[in-house]
Protein backbone atom coordinates (compact mmCIF):
# COMPACT_ATOMS: atom_id res chain seq x y z
CA UNK A 1 0.00 0.00 0.00
CA UNK A 2 2.52 2.43 0.43
CA UNK A 3 4.46 1.48 -2.02
CA UNK A 4 1.64 2.13 -4.20
CA UNK A 5 1.01 5.40 -2.82
CA UNK A 6 4.90 5.68 -2.95
CA UNK A 7 4.57 4.97 -6.73
CA UNK A 8 2.07 7.08 -6.97
CA UNK A 9 3.65 9.95 -5.68
CA UNK A 10 6.38 9.09 -7.68
CA UNK A 11 4.70 9.30 -10.78
CA UNK A 12 3.19 13.07 -9.38
CA UNK A 13 6.46 13.80 -8.77
CA UNK A 14 7.51 13.45 -11.85
CA UNK A 15 4.42 15.06 -13.67
CA UNK A 16 5.31 17.77 -11.84
CA UNK A 17 8.96 18.06 -13.22
CA UNK A 18 7.64 17.61 -16.41
CA UNK A 19 5.12 20.59 -15.88
CA UNK A 20 7.73 22.64 -14.53
CA UNK A 21 10.31 22.06 -16.93
CA UNK A 22 7.61 23.21 -19.58
CA UNK A 23 6.59 26.03 -17.83
CA UNK A 24 10.44 27.02 -17.83
CA UNK A 25 10.32 26.53 -21.81
CA UNK A 26 7.42 28.85 -22.15
CA UNK A 27 8.95 31.25 -20.30
CA UNK A 28 11.93 31.12 -22.02
CA UNK A 29 10.04 31.18 -25.45
CA UNK A 30 8.00 34.09 -23.70
CA UNK A 31 11.37 36.07 -23.17
CA UNK A 32 12.40 35.27 -26.38
CA UNK A 33 9.32 36.08 -28.28
CA UNK A 34 9.61 39.50 -26.33
CA UNK A 35 13.18 40.50 -26.87
CA UNK A 36 12.43 39.58 -30.70
CA UNK A 37 9.82 41.95 -30.85
CA UNK A 38 11.27 44.51 -29.22
CA UNK A 39 14.54 44.22 -31.94
CA UNK A 40 11.60 44.63 -34.31
CA UNK A 41 10.33 47.17 -33.25
CA UNK A 42 13.83 49.39 -32.24
CA UNK A 43 14.66 48.20 -36.25
CA UNK A 44 11.57 49.68 -37.57
CA UNK A 45 12.17 52.57 -36.26
CA UNK A 46 15.59 52.67 -36.88
CA UNK A 47 14.47 51.80 -40.38
CA UNK A 48 12.10 55.45 -40.35
CA UNK A 49 14.85 57.08 -39.19
CA UNK A 50 17.22 56.67 -41.65
CA UNK A 51 14.27 56.76 -44.83
CA UNK A 52 13.93 60.03 -43.62
CA UNK A 53 17.10 61.24 -42.86
CA UNK A 54 18.16 60.03 -46.53
CA UNK A 55 14.69 62.07 -47.90
CA UNK A 56 15.78 65.08 -46.36
CA UNK A 57 19.14 64.66 -47.88
CA UNK A 58 17.58 63.76 -51.11
CA UNK A 59 15.99 67.26 -50.84
CA UNK A 60 18.35 69.65 -53.00
CA UNK A 61 17.98 73.12 -51.72
CA UNK A 62 17.18 75.99 -53.80
CA UNK A 63 16.85 79.72 -53.17
CA UNK A 64 14.36 82.14 -55.45
CA UNK A 65 13.81 85.91 -55.08
CA UNK A 66 10.62 87.50 -55.88
CA UNK A 67 10.36 91.15 -55.74
CA UNK A 68 7.20 91.44 -53.71
CA UNK A 69 5.40 89.41 -50.97
CA UNK A 70 2.52 90.23 -53.52
CA UNK A 71 0.95 87.53 -55.77
CA UNK A 72 2.30 88.97 -58.85
CA UNK A 73 4.79 85.54 -58.51
CA UNK A 74 1.73 83.18 -56.80
CA UNK A 75 3.00 79.91 -58.89
CA UNK A 76 5.89 80.56 -57.29
CA UNK A 77 4.48 80.78 -53.43
CA UNK A 78 1.87 78.02 -54.28
CA UNK A 79 4.32 75.69 -55.54
CA UNK A 80 6.30 76.06 -51.84
CA UNK A 81 3.82 76.33 -49.72
CA UNK A 82 1.95 73.50 -51.34
CA UNK A 83 4.73 70.82 -51.80
CA UNK A 84 4.92 70.77 -55.36
CA UNK A 85 8.67 71.72 -55.73
CA UNK A 86 9.11 69.23 -52.52
CA UNK A 87 7.63 66.86 -54.89
CA UNK A 88 10.09 67.23 -57.41
CA UNK A 89 13.00 66.74 -55.06
CA UNK A 90 13.19 70.43 -54.03
CA UNK A 91 13.70 72.04 -51.03
CA UNK A 92 12.82 75.84 -51.87
CA UNK A 93 13.94 78.59 -49.62
CA UNK A 94 11.43 82.10 -50.78
CA UNK A 95 13.48 85.36 -49.65
CA UNK A 96 11.97 88.47 -50.90
CA UNK A 97 13.98 91.25 -52.48
CA UNK A 98 13.73 94.01 -54.23
CA UNK A 99 14.07 93.52 -57.91
CA UNK A 100 17.58 95.15 -58.65
CA UNK A 101 18.65 93.25 -54.95
CA UNK A 102 17.12 90.02 -56.67
CA UNK A 103 18.76 90.37 -59.76
CA UNK A 104 22.38 90.95 -58.35
CA UNK A 105 22.53 88.24 -56.27
CA UNK A 106 21.13 85.78 -58.98
CA UNK A 107 23.98 87.03 -61.10
CA UNK A 108 26.62 86.52 -57.97
CA UNK A 109 25.03 83.00 -57.26
CA UNK A 110 22.83 83.72 -54.20
CA UNK A 111 19.48 82.19 -55.34
CA UNK A 112 19.22 79.93 -58.01
CA UNK A 113 15.90 82.20 -59.61
CA UNK A 114 14.27 85.35 -59.51
CA UNK A 115 10.56 86.23 -60.66
CA UNK A 116 11.64 89.94 -61.87
CA UNK A 117 11.06 88.83 -65.81
CA UNK A 118 10.62 92.02 -67.51
CA UNK A 119 13.41 93.77 -64.96
CA UNK A 120 16.01 90.81 -65.57
CA UNK A 121 15.28 90.60 -69.71
CA UNK A 122 16.37 94.36 -69.47
CA UNK A 123 19.37 93.23 -67.24
CA UNK A 124 20.20 91.12 -69.83
CA UNK A 125 19.95 93.32 -72.79
CA UNK A 126 22.89 95.36 -71.26
CA UNK A 127 24.96 92.34 -70.80
CA UNK A 128 23.83 90.32 -67.79
CA UNK A 129 24.02 86.35 -68.25
CA UNK A 130 20.55 85.89 -67.29
CA UNK A 131 18.18 84.33 -69.02
CA UNK A 132 13.85 84.02 -68.70
CA UNK A 133 12.72 80.51 -68.77
CA UNK A 134 9.40 80.46 -67.77
CA UNK A 135 6.61 83.57 -68.00
CA UNK A 136 3.91 83.65 -65.68
CA UNK A 137 1.99 86.99 -66.87
CA UNK A 138 1.68 87.73 -70.62
CA UNK A 139 -0.77 91.22 -69.80
CA UNK A 140 1.07 93.43 -67.08
CA UNK A 141 -0.50 92.79 -63.94
CA UNK A 142 0.00 96.30 -62.28
CA UNK A 143 -3.49 98.69 -61.66
CA UNK A 144 -2.84 102.41 -60.58
CA UNK A 145 -5.19 103.05 -58.08
CA UNK A 146 -5.70 106.62 -56.92
CA UNK A 147 -7.32 108.83 -54.21
CA UNK A 148 -11.12 109.69 -54.46
CA UNK A 149 -9.93 113.50 -55.43
CA UNK A 150 -8.67 112.11 -58.39
CA UNK A 151 -11.35 111.60 -61.27
CA UNK A 152 -9.73 111.17 -64.48
CA UNK A 153 -5.74 109.92 -65.76
CA UNK A 154 -5.08 113.98 -66.51
CA UNK A 155 -6.19 114.55 -62.53
CA UNK A 156 -2.56 112.84 -62.34
CA UNK A 157 -0.96 115.80 -63.57
CA UNK A 158 2.11 116.91 -61.78
CA UNK A 159 1.67 114.54 -59.02
CA UNK A 160 3.62 111.58 -57.59
CA UNK A 161 2.71 108.34 -58.28
CA UNK A 162 4.26 105.28 -55.85
CA UNK A 163 5.83 102.30 -57.87
CA UNK A 164 7.38 99.19 -56.56
CA UNK A 165 10.83 98.43 -57.22
CA UNK A 166 13.35 100.99 -58.73
CA UNK A 167 13.15 102.18 -62.39
CA UNK A 168 12.41 98.01 -62.87
CA UNK A 169 9.68 97.22 -65.20
CA UNK A 170 6.83 98.58 -63.42
CA UNK A 171 8.20 102.02 -63.92
CA UNK A 172 8.21 101.75 -67.12
CA UNK A 173 4.48 100.38 -67.82
CA UNK A 174 3.23 103.06 -65.31
CA UNK A 175 4.66 105.42 -68.21
CA UNK A 176 3.42 103.60 -71.19
CA UNK A 177 0.11 103.32 -69.36
CA UNK A 178 -0.10 107.46 -69.29
CA UNK A 179 1.56 107.95 -72.26
CA UNK A 180 -2.23 107.76 -74.40
CA UNK A 181 -3.29 110.68 -72.01
CA UNK A 182 -0.39 112.73 -72.82
CA UNK A 183 0.55 112.86 -68.74
CA UNK A 184 3.71 110.57 -68.80
CA UNK A 185 6.02 113.43 -69.14
CA UNK A 186 3.84 115.41 -66.33
CA UNK A 187 4.11 112.67 -63.37
CA UNK A 188 6.95 112.22 -60.56
CA UNK A 189 7.33 108.45 -60.04
CA UNK A 190 8.64 107.69 -56.83
CA UNK A 191 9.94 104.08 -55.80
CA UNK A 192 7.92 102.57 -52.53
CA UNK A 193 10.04 99.71 -52.35
CA UNK A 194 7.53 97.15 -53.21
CA UNK A 195 3.46 97.07 -53.60
CA UNK A 196 2.57 96.36 -50.04
CA UNK A 197 4.46 99.43 -48.86
CA UNK A 198 2.92 101.33 -51.75
CA UNK A 199 -0.90 99.75 -50.63
CA UNK A 200 0.12 101.57 -46.83
CA UNK A 201 1.39 104.79 -48.63
CA UNK A 202 -2.05 105.20 -50.17
CA UNK A 203 -3.76 104.11 -47.43
CA UNK A 204 -2.11 106.72 -45.27
CA UNK A 205 -2.64 109.84 -47.61
CA UNK A 206 1.00 110.04 -48.44
CA UNK A 207 0.56 109.09 -51.97
CA UNK A 208 -2.32 110.43 -54.26
CA UNK A 209 -1.65 107.68 -56.64
CA UNK A 210 0.02 104.09 -56.45
CA UNK A 211 0.65 100.73 -58.99
CA UNK A 212 -0.11 97.83 -57.29
CA UNK A 213 -0.57 94.35 -58.09
CA UNK A 214 -3.23 91.93 -56.68
CA UNK A 215 -4.00 91.71 -53.96
CA UNK A 216 -3.17 94.77 -52.60
CA UNK A 217 -5.14 96.29 -55.72
CA UNK A 218 -8.08 94.28 -55.00
CA UNK A 219 -8.37 95.63 -51.11
CA UNK A 220 -7.91 99.18 -52.14
CA UNK A 221 -10.67 98.96 -54.87
CA UNK A 222 -12.81 97.75 -51.92
CA UNK A 223 -12.24 100.56 -49.56
CA UNK A 224 -12.77 102.40 -52.37
CA UNK A 225 -9.70 104.25 -53.74
CA UNK A 226 -10.73 104.82 -57.36
CA UNK A 227 -9.24 102.23 -59.95
CA UNK A 228 -7.83 104.56 -62.37
CA UNK A 229 -5.74 102.64 -65.42
CA UNK A 230 -5.57 98.55 -65.69
CA UNK A 231 -2.10 98.61 -67.54
CA UNK A 232 -2.34 95.45 -69.16
CA UNK A 233 -5.20 97.02 -70.83
CA UNK A 234 -3.81 99.65 -72.28
CA UNK A 235 -0.12 97.99 -73.05
CA UNK A 236 -0.52 94.88 -74.54
CA UNK A 237 2.31 91.62 -74.40
CA UNK A 238 4.51 92.40 -71.45
CA UNK A 239 6.15 90.14 -70.26
CA UNK A 240 6.43 91.06 -66.09
CA UNK A 241 6.71 88.21 -63.61
CA UNK A 242 8.08 84.67 -64.57
CA UNK A 243 11.45 82.44 -63.93
CA UNK A 244 14.57 83.95 -64.54
CA UNK A 245 18.00 81.89 -63.88
CA UNK A 246 21.67 82.20 -64.90
CA UNK A 247 23.09 80.60 -68.26
CA UNK A 248 26.24 79.06 -66.38
CA UNK A 249 22.71 77.06 -63.98
CA UNK A 250 20.52 76.38 -67.29
CA UNK A 251 24.27 74.73 -69.11
CA UNK A 252 25.28 73.10 -65.24
CA UNK A 253 22.39 71.94 -63.65
CA UNK A 254 19.47 71.68 -66.42
CA UNK A 255 17.92 68.71 -64.35
CA UNK A 256 17.41 71.38 -61.47
CA UNK A 257 15.80 73.99 -63.21
CA UNK A 258 13.70 71.45 -65.22
CA UNK A 259 11.96 69.98 -61.66
CA UNK A 260 11.62 73.91 -60.60
CA UNK A 261 9.68 74.93 -63.82
CA UNK A 262 7.58 71.72 -63.87
CA UNK A 263 6.69 71.89 -60.04
CA UNK A 264 5.68 75.69 -60.93
CA UNK A 265 3.54 74.37 -63.95
CA UNK A 266 1.99 71.78 -61.75
CA UNK A 267 1.04 74.63 -59.31
CA UNK A 268 -0.42 76.55 -62.16
CA UNK A 269 -2.42 73.42 -63.13
CA UNK A 270 -3.86 73.19 -59.70
CA UNK A 271 -4.97 76.56 -59.27
CA UNK A 272 -6.87 76.68 -62.60
CA UNK A 273 -8.52 73.42 -61.75
CA UNK A 274 -9.30 73.68 -58.30
CA UNK A 275 -10.46 77.34 -57.46
CA UNK A 276 -11.79 76.55 -54.26
CA UNK A 277 -8.19 75.22 -53.17
CA UNK A 278 -6.76 78.43 -54.12
CA UNK A 279 -9.00 80.80 -53.32
CA UNK A 280 -8.90 79.36 -49.53
CA UNK A 281 -4.84 79.46 -49.81
CA UNK A 282 -5.32 83.16 -50.87
CA UNK A 283 -7.68 83.91 -47.90
CA UNK A 284 -5.39 82.33 -45.68
CA UNK A 285 -2.04 83.90 -46.86
CA UNK A 286 -3.11 86.92 -46.80
CA UNK A 287 -5.69 87.04 -44.09
CA UNK A 288 -8.52 88.55 -46.03
CA UNK A 289 -12.17 87.25 -46.53
CA UNK A 290 -13.09 84.81 -49.08
CA UNK A 291 -15.15 87.28 -51.37
CA UNK A 292 -12.22 89.24 -51.35
CA UNK A 293 -10.05 86.23 -51.96
CA UNK A 294 -12.45 85.12 -54.62
CA UNK A 295 -11.84 88.16 -57.11
CA UNK A 296 -7.80 88.12 -56.30
CA UNK A 297 -8.67 84.64 -58.08
CA UNK A 298 -10.33 86.04 -60.76
CA UNK A 299 -7.64 88.80 -61.51
CA UNK A 300 -4.90 86.30 -61.50
CA UNK A 301 -6.52 84.09 -63.88
CA UNK A 302 -6.90 87.30 -66.18
CA UNK A 303 -2.80 88.18 -66.73
CA UNK A 304 -2.42 84.51 -66.62
CA UNK A 305 -0.21 83.18 -69.49
CA UNK A 306 -2.08 79.84 -70.44
CA UNK A 307 1.53 78.67 -72.22
CA UNK A 308 3.87 79.97 -69.62
CA UNK A 309 5.79 80.90 -72.84
CA UNK A 310 6.67 83.47 -74.70
CA UNK A 311 7.20 83.13 -79.04
CA UNK A 312 10.52 85.04 -80.68
CA UNK A 313 7.95 87.44 -81.90
CA UNK A 314 6.19 88.62 -78.20
CA UNK A 315 9.90 88.93 -76.60
CA UNK A 316 11.14 90.92 -79.88
CA UNK A 317 8.11 93.32 -78.77
CA UNK A 318 9.33 93.51 -75.28
CA UNK A 319 13.44 94.08 -76.97
CA UNK A 320 11.95 97.12 -78.96
CA UNK A 321 9.84 98.35 -75.92
CA UNK A 322 13.09 98.38 -73.81
CA UNK A 323 15.29 99.92 -76.92
CA UNK A 324 12.40 103.05 -77.17
CA UNK A 325 12.46 103.59 -73.88
CA UNK A 326 15.81 103.62 -73.43
CA UNK A 327 16.48 104.98 -76.42
CA UNK A 328 19.37 103.25 -77.17
CA UNK A 329 19.72 100.37 -80.32
CA UNK A 330 19.43 97.34 -79.14
CA UNK A 331 21.17 94.72 -81.05
CA UNK A 332 19.99 91.46 -78.73
CA UNK A 333 17.97 88.87 -79.90
CA UNK A 334 15.06 86.65 -78.56
CA UNK A 335 17.24 83.82 -78.09
CA UNK A 336 19.98 86.20 -75.78
CA UNK A 337 17.60 86.86 -73.50
CA UNK A 338 15.09 84.10 -73.25
CA UNK A 339 14.88 80.67 -73.54
CA UNK A 340 11.73 78.34 -73.11
CA UNK A 341 13.34 75.19 -74.27
CA UNK A 342 12.06 73.24 -70.85
CA UNK A 343 9.16 74.68 -70.36
CA UNK A 344 8.03 73.48 -73.85
CA UNK A 345 9.36 70.06 -73.08
CA UNK A 346 7.20 70.33 -69.72
CA UNK A 347 4.33 71.08 -71.61
CA UNK A 348 4.97 67.86 -73.93
CA UNK A 349 5.51 65.38 -70.67
CA UNK A 350 2.76 67.00 -68.86
CA UNK A 351 0.36 66.84 -71.82
CA UNK A 352 -0.85 70.20 -71.09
Amino acid sequence: MPRRCMGYRGVRFRVSRFESASNQRQKTDDRTASKLIRRLIVSFFLIQLILQVHLVRAQERIRIAPSSPGLAAWPVHLAAKEGFLAREGLSPEIIVMRTNTGIAALVTGSVDFTTAGGSAMRAAVNGAPLKMILNVNKKADLWILVQKSIQRVEDLRGKMIGVGGNWGTQFYQVLEALKPSGVDKDVQLVSTGDVANGYLSLQQGSMPAVALTPPYSILAKRQGYRDLIHTGDVIGVSPTTGLVTTKEKLEREPQMVRRTIRAVMKAVDYAKTHKPELVQFISRQYNMEREVADAVYEALMDTLNPTLWLTDQEVQVELNRIGEQSKAKITARPSDVADFTLTKLGTQEMGR
